[in-house]
C-alpha cells in the first residue's frame, strides 16, 4: 500500500458557478471527464447530491475497466465539493481516498484546487497515473468551459 497526495490549482476565465455547474451535470462530465481516443467512459448511476453515490466505468476500449465510485460528503453550492472515491478493477479495490474540489472567486474568474488523498494496492494503481489523468481532465474542464 503507498499513500499520496495529488494538489493541483488552475484559474479558469469563467465564473466559480459556471465551474462548479460543470461538475454537478452528468452531460458535462462525460464531455470533460473523457479519457480520451480509444478508451469508454460510461455513468451507470450520477447522483449528485450529498449522501448520494456515483459509479463511473471507464477503460481501453476492449481492455481492463475500472469502476470509480463515489460518495458524496458535502456540496456547497459555487464553493466546494468533497467526496470519497474507490477504484477497483477485475474486482480488486486499486485505489480508496477523498477528493476535495474547492471554487474561489478571483479577478477575472475562479481559481479551481483539487486535492485528493489517497491510498494505491498492490500496485495496481500509482500517484503519478492519478496526477496526469487530473490534469488532462482539469485541460479538458478549460477546453469545455470555453465552448459554453
Amino acid at each position: 500500500m503507498i499513500e499520496g497526495t495529488v494538489d493541483l490549482t488552475r484559474v479558469y476565465a469563467q465564473p466559480a458557478e459556471a465551474v462548479f455547474a460543470a461538475w454537478a451535470s452528468e452531460q458535462a462530465q462525460r464531455i470533460w471527464g473523457d479519457p480520451g481516443e480509444g478508451w469508454d467512459l460510461t455513468f451507470e448511476v450520477f447522483r449528485f447530491a450529498v449522501g448520494e453515490t456515483d459509479i463511473c466505468r471507464f477503460g481501453p476500449t476492449g481492455g481492463r475497466h475500472y469502476i470509480n465510485e463515489i460518495r458524496y460528503l458535502a456540496i456547497e453550492p459555487a464553493k466546494r465539493i468533497v467526496y470519497s472515491s474507490s477504484l477497483a478493477s477485475q474486482g480488486r479495490l486499486t485505489f480508496a481516498g477523498t477528493v476535495a474540489a474547492t471554487f474561489e472567486p478571483v479577478q477575472g474568474g475562479t481559481r479551481l484546487r483539487l486535492l485528493e488523498q489517497g491510498l494505491y494496492f498492490d500496485g495496481l494503481d500509482d500517484l503519478e497515473g492519478h496526477r496526469s489523468g487530473w490534469q488532462g481532465m482539469l485541460e479538458q474542464l478549460a477546453a469545455y468551459l470555453g465552448r459554453t
